[in-house]
């Protein structure tokens, strides 16, 4: 059943993006049934994992398609990819609910919730593929409806950012393909766990090879996360992209750069050594810059929106930091701290979009005080942010103390008292976001409605704000259900191979119990 559904969850929402688009109306109500059955399938998927991922469509001795090619139709979840299925899922109809009311009004409304259900369809397609092209395509196809979302629906400025946007993660992503078309070629096979055992073998992927490799694959996912200096098309996407869209460009999309890291690039490029450490360093620095400069842009912004993308780029940074340390503390951390990245940005963010949809404007310049008016929109904004800085008994602060500690244990102390100098920032640009806008005097646009946030938005924030507290308050379960697979990432698949021209696909022998993909027969 738990198979079933991992295949479902992926196609549902394809399939229910091409009747949207033929639904006059009524595209809000439809999205939001697709979407929740996407959500559904993925409990039950979470539920069927114990102790091993659940798979779909992967036959040993009879490939489902393109074998000549080594392709297959594989879906692979386990606990790390399934918790990111969950969140994703669970995100998605809470942000087409919370969508303002005007794009229902538009003769062109169904096509914005047909392209979101194909981005989520595509997002959910990526986390769990278990085939190097599978995941690809999946990657890739996040761009078309992204772009279309962006510039279709965007501000003034919304087709410099869609262009922006594609033209960065495009070029990021040829990078990519062709590192998995010369790792797929090494390996007779595109299966992650075949491709990952071959450039772990040095006599299949030589030394040099593998240094491009690692290149190659962290510069397409670097730029999807992003980092310093592949950041430029951030804070322009994100401030003209609508903001329920931007909810999910920050708070969903980008967390499949640092997943690519943690399941591609860590296993390819750095587990069971034979990599350039110089590689290592740049990326550490970059981090760094990352962090500290993320914040203190952040800082000096007077756009809400800006003022979380500059907050992504410094605390995601800190993600790949844990992730590249390979400890098992810092992995933890890393996925901990993606969960969290994303319930609270998606509801900040949605925020935003509430306050926008009344004043006309994210300038914290010409708006504050609204605490008088809004309380409970200015509520759930103080509890955001407390979750977004790390607060105790908020999911912020389990993935940022874990991410920390994995940093320390593996970097040093200097690497993680610059990191945590980035924390700090993060509380003045956030709680200074709080106060110019919650406090003070009452200062609004003319012509602003000052309503508080209605049925339909509450809806949407509270469940994501129960589960910031459920996340903070009850972290260990959650920690342990993914423990055995971030371990199975940073450990060497194999440790020998059986001659210098040997087929990793049919030499490899890959303990159930071990391995976070797919057992690899010939």
């Amino acid at each position: 059943m738990a198979s079933t559904a991992l295949f479902l969850l992926v196609v549902f929402p394809f399939v229910g993006a091409a009747i949207a688009a033929l639904l006059k109306d009524y595209g809000r109500v439809w999205a939001l049934l697709v979407s929740f059955l996407s959500f559904v399938c993925a409990l039950v998927v979470m539920l069927g994992i114990n102790g091993g991922p659940v798979r779909w469509g992967y036959e040993p001795n009879n490939p489902v398609a393109f074998s000549d090619i080594g392709f297959g139709m594989k879906l692979s979840c386990d606990a790390i990819s399934g918790w990111l299925a969950l969140m994703t899922s669970g995100l998605f109809p809470l942000v087409l609910l919370a969508t303002g009311t005007k794009i229902d009004s538009q003769s062109n409304g169904r096509f914005f919730y047909a392209w979101m259900l194909v981005l989520l369809g595509s997002i959910l397609g990526a986390l769990v593929a278990g085939d190097g092209l599978l995941f690809y395509f999946c990657f890739e196809l996040t761009l078309v409806p992204s772009l279309l979302l962006i510039g279709g629906w965007g501000g003034l400025k919304r087709k410099e950012a869609a262009a922006k946007f594609f033209i960065y993660t495009f070029a990021g992503s040829i990078f990519l393909l062709v590192g998995l078309i010369y790792l797929g070629a090494k390996a007779g096979s595109f299966d992650i766990t075949a491709m990952t055992a071959a450039a772990q073998n040095p006599a299949v992927v030589s030394t040099h090879a593998r240094y491009w490799l690692c290149l190659a694959f962290l510069v397409g996912f670097l730029i999807k996360t992003p980092v310093f200096p592949l950041h430029t098309w951030q804070a322009l996407t994100y401030s003209e992209s609508p903001q329920t869209v931007a909810a999910i460009l920050s708070a969903i999309l980008s967390k499949l750069g640092t997943y690519g890291l943690l399941r591609l690039t860590l296993p390819i490029g750095f587990v069971a050594g034979g990599y350039n450490e110089g590689i290592l360093n740049v990326v550490v620095v970059l981090c760094l810059i990352s962090i500290i400069y993320g914040g203190l842009i952040a800082w000096v912004q007077k756009d809400m929106a800006r003022v979380l993308a500059f907050s992504s780029l410094s605390h995601l940074a800190l993600c790949v930091l844990a992730i590249l340390g390979q400890g098992t503390i810092g992995l933890q951390g890393a996925v901990a701290y993606m969960l969290a990245h994303g319930l609270s940005t998606t509801a900040l963010f949605l925020i935003v979009a509430a306050i926008q949809d009344r004043t006309g404007t994210k300038d914290m310049s010409q708006i504050s005080g609204l605490f008088a008016r809004m309380p409970v929109l200015c509520t759930l904004l103080v509890i955001f942010t407390m979750a977004s800085i790390g607060l105790p008994i908020t999911s912020g602060f389990v993935g940022e103390f874990l991410s920390l500690q994995g940093v320390d244990l593996n970097f040093g102390l200097t690497v993680v008292a610059i990191a945590a100098l980035g924390m700090i920032l993060g509380a003045i640009y956030m709680l200074n976001m709080v106060a110019r806008v919650g406090f003070g005097p009452l200062v609004a646009p003319e012509g602003a409605d000052l309503r508080d946030l209605g049925a339909r938005e509450i809806t949407a924030l509270v469940p994501i704000a129960v589960a910031v507290f459920a996340l903070g308050i009850a972290a260990t379960p959650v920690l342990d259900s993914f423990k055995h697979d971030v371990v199975a990432v940073r450990t060497p698949l194999v440790s020998t191979m059986a001659s210098a021209g040997a087929d990793a696909a049919s030499q490899a022998n890959y303990p159930h119990d071990e391995g976070i993909y797919f057992n690899q027969a010939k």
